[in-house]
């Protein structure tokens, strides 16, 4: 049995288990927000970060580590990073989701306490601006890819990096009464989720495999 440290809302969470999904993989899921849970993830891997697999003796940290795992162990099972022409498309919307949810999660997060530091508009201006030009440049691609998946094969990476960080985004206004994260990231302003992008996500509700994530 595999198991899977998660957060429930977290976009590199929910890519893991969209990714498990994907796979018809089972898997025990380990809500990390419970003390034990997290104290034991972080004693897995290095990182000190979440989501962890764990399957049999391997752990992994990372949520493109554990997908790419996945592809490499489970070979009969369908491929999550595809191979060919649609391995661009995929590795370039993974790029460009991470470039835009690490730039924004951290800004709010680890350095959020730096806000009232002379420099710091100046800072955030840049790190949010490689951000949103990040968030347009996936707009246009959800634009041209309306209601059908990203790569031409297929369900694949670069929908579950782009779904799972969609969703996150449109519900941080939601969660910012009972999350200290969420209510800085919205705080900081700069940022922007395209229509497009939430259109995109709109179409791919009903999936079996996103509705799993509830």
């Amino acid at each position: 049995m595999l198991t899977l440290y998660h957060f429930t809302h977290s976009p590199f969470s929910r890519r893991a288990r969209l990714a498990l999904a994907h796979k018809r993989l089972e898997c025990d899921l380990r809500e990390a927000g419970e003390g034990r849970w997290r104290a034991q993830a972080g004693r897995l891997v290095a990182q000190r970060t979440i989501p962890v697999l764990v399957d049999g003796e391997v752990a992994l940290g990372d949520s493109a580590a554990i997908t790419r795992w996945l592809d490499a162990k489970y070979t009969l099972a369908p491929r999550i990073w595809p191979e060919g022409d649609d391995a661009r498309v995929s590795l370039e919307v993974a790029a460009l989701v991470d470039t835009a949810l690490n730039n924004i999660v951290d800004l709010g997060t680890r350095y959020y306490a730096l806000r009232d530091h002379p420099s710091f508009p100046a800072v955030k201006a840049e790190i949010l601006g490689r951000a949103q030009r990040a968030l347009d440049a996936l707009a246009i691609r959800a634009e041209a890819r309306l209601g059908v998946t990203l790569a031409p094969g297929g369900w694949s990476a670069a929908d579950m990096w782009l779904y799972t960080a969609a969703v996150w985004f449109a519900g941080l206004p939601r969660r910012v009464q009972s999350s200290q994260n969420a209510a800085q990231i919205v705080a900081l302003g700069g940022w922007t989720l395209p229509e497009a992008v939430r259109r995109w996500a709109d179409a791919h509700h009903e999936r079996a495999d996103v509705k799993s994530l509830a």
